[in-house]
């Protein structure tokens, strides 16, 4: 495979960068990203030529590659990996965009590539356990996701700490999330209840039902499956009183003279105002039911201000999965992590080996109340 093109240098595609480049030393990397400044973040790393994004540098640059790294955010990410895809470039992504990746299959099948979407901690990760359970289980009663980063201390003024984009954590209060419940899917309020997990030893926390199943949906028959995401006591009911006075909307709002959208106002008050020096971990807590048997696993990652959790993990998972595309691992097609069971093993000794706590049996009893 020739050279590798990464799009988006943020908080995840940075990362993922430094990791792919430590995962596969002979591949020149072309690196875009709308910040000029990021320019110095890459400079010192071999092989790699970073350029400012503008109108048609990324057409130029897919001609040079075969592979596409992408992690943008979910307003913009559909569309440019569109524009990869139908150049016939290799995408893996770990954008949380609302479209079908499935729309994309008769492009890609076309030009004999491959699409990963969802390569990230959750939905990704996740979606390689619950692939893997399955490939164990032979079949599935219910799957239960419980994901999350939380500081391990205080975090005024919403218990929370913002260390990925903060338009897409926005989003995950606003879209509707899918759940099977008697193998139908239904659309819910994300914040129509309160959930309450005990974790045992990591903790008390609350939770709410989130749209992470995306191509599990698709890919896996179950009675019942959801995705809980996880936070500290107290930060619900703050999102939902955020949310109920408009200030997760999208429509612009007159201000005065100013036009004004209130998710973009709110993004940068938490890009801003949340604090930046705690400690978090991120939580994954999968368990699958069978017919006869269940399994469940538990992986951790402690982040600190420097390596913030979730980015991390996410970076990790996308450059490993790059690096199974890149080396043509991976069948033509769209493939989301479920369907990459058989390098689970590969994914699992690579993370350990940077700093994630994998556990497949556990002492702890998950217990759950729900309050409306």
């Amino acid at each position: 495979m020739s050279n590798v093109l990464f799009v988006g240098l943020g908080r995840v595609g940075l990362r993922s960068l430094r990791s792919f480049r430590e995962l596969v030393k002979d591949v020149t990397i072309y690196a875009i990203d709308k910040d000029p400044s990021v320019g110095r973040l890459v400079g010192g790393l071999s092989g790699v030529e970073f350029y400012v994004y503008k109108p048609g540098v990324l057409s130029e640059l897919a001609k040079k590659a075969s592979l596409a790294v992408t992690a943008l955010p979910s307003s913009v990410a559909f569309d440019m990996i569109s524009e990869l895809v139908k150049r016939g470039v290799s995408v893996v992504d770990v954008s949380f965009f609302a479209e079908d990746p499935y729309s994309l299959e008769d492009y890609v099948m076309r030009r004999n590539s491959v699409f990963v979407p969802d390569a990230g901690f959750a939905p990704g990760y996740s979606n390689l356990v619950v692939g893997h359970a399955v490939e164990e289980l032979g079949a599935v009663n219910a799957i239960d996701v419980y994901v999350g980063e939380v500081p391990l201390g205080p975090a005024p003024p919403l218990d929370h700490v913002v260390t990925w984009s903060p338009l897409d954590l926005i989003e995950e209060y606003t879209r509707l999330a899918r759940v099977v419940e008697d193998y139908q899917v239904r659309f819910v309020d994300p914040l129509e209840s309160v959930i309450e997990v005990d974790l045992g030893d990591l903790g008390k926390f609350e939770g709410f039902l989130s749209d992470g199943l995306r191509t599990l949906i698709r890919n896996v028959r179950a009675r019942r499956m959801r995705e809980v995401t996880i936070r500290r006591p107290g930060h619900l009911s703050k999102m939902k009183l955020l949310r109920d006075l408009g200030l997760m909307s999208k429509e612009v709002v007159r201000v005065g003279d100013v036009d004004v959208r209130p998710a973009d106002l709110l993004a940068e008050l938490l890009e801003t105002r949340t604090p930046k020096d705690v400690e978090c971990l991120a939580i994954l807590y999968i368990r699958v039911n069978g017919p006869s048997d269940d399994v469940s696993e538990l992986a951790v990652l402690k982040g600190d201000p420097e390596s913030p959790a979730i980015p991390t993990f996410t970076a990790l998972v996308q450059a490993y999965t790059a690096k199974l595309v890149y080396e043509g691992e991976v069948e033509k097609g769209v493939h989301p992590l479920e369907d990459l069971a058989e390098f689970k093993k590969g994914y699992e000794d690579y993370l350990r080996s940077k700093g994630v706590g994998i556990a497949f049996e556990t002492a702890r009893t998950l217990v759950e109340r729900a309050n409306p």
